[in-house]
């Protein structure tokens, strides 16, 4: 058996692995994945348009989830999960703490429209990117929407379907369209 024969059956046998799929999926300078993450071979992470995406260590990114980041920098810390069809976009930046759980078909949009003057198509008017930073062990419930400009504090939670468009203190409890507060966490 030649040196190349052997090399091929080496190389064959590391992409049936699907360790090794998800290794060779994403190489790539732009987009960093702890060899600790697990991320599911039907999701999808791609540095559109620049900028950058970052898995920290025991992430777990779910099937159908999707991480684009549109020019804008991606940050996923330690001991996240991202489940079921989950959409992040990077935009004008987003960053999830440690120990943050986001649920199925989540979606996080750290860019918006500008639309002040009724006389320019929208498209023509620009877009604002201010970012999304969301605290630790934070969790943001099945079908909740994060836009642009919303700081996360840790501890908070957002309620399943909430549209969240301010930014939500420390151990409070958010929820509605648009989330609005419900109640706090902790000692009453």
């Amino acid at each position: 058996m030649t040196h190349l024969t052997s090399f091929l059956q080496t190389l064959l046998f590391e992409l049936r692995s699907s360790s090794a799929r998800t290794r060779l999926r994403y190489a790539s300078t732009r987009v960093r994945v702890d060899p600790s993450a697990r991320v599911s071979m039907r999701a999808v992470l791609d540095a559109v348009h620049g900028g950058t995406i970052t898995i920290g260590p025991n992430v777990l990114i779910s099937r159908g989830a999707r991480i684009l980041t549109h020019g804008g920098d991606v940050e996923i810390g330690a001991d996240v999960s991202i489940n079921d069809l989950a959409i992040l976009y990077g935009h004008g930046g987003l960053r999830i703490g440690r120990g943050t759980r986001i649920a199925a078909q989540a979606l996080f949009i750290p860019s918006n429209h500008v639309f002040a003057d009724p006389d320019v198509l929208i498209k023509d008017q620009g877009e604002t990117s201010e970012g999304i930073d969301i605290g630790e062990d934070v969790w943001v419930g099945a079908g909740a929407t994060i836009l642009d400009g919303v700081r996360i504090g840790r501890g908070a939670v957002v309620a399943a379907g909430a549209v969240v468009v301010r930014s939500v203190e420390p151990y409070t409890v958010v929820g509605g369209v648009p989330a609005r507060v419900i109640s706090h966490r902790g000692p009453a």
